[in-house]
């Protein structure tokens, strides 16, 4: 463990619940920004591809029923 992370450990112990809470949001938020920034625009692509193919007739959607049906089998 480095330095800092120890540090921080140590720093964090004394801080208060609502603070400690305030932190984790802080820090699995920047998490969050680690991801891939072409994500969105590839779900988008995906998400106008499969409405496409369901309009053309391509593909057939299937009811939730008929699905639940064929886990039950």
């Amino acid at each position: 463990m480095t330095k800092i992370m120890e540090r921080v450990i140590e720093d964090v112990q004394s801080l208060s619940t609502n603070e400690k809470n305030n932190l984790m949001k802080y820090l699995i938020a920047s998490l969050d920004e680690t991801h891939d920034n072409d994500s969105e625009q590839q779900w988008a692509n995906l998400a106008k591809q499969r409405y496409e193919e369901i309009e053309t007739g391509k593909v057939q959607t299937v009811s939730w029923d008929s699905i639940k049906q064929q886990v039950i089998s």
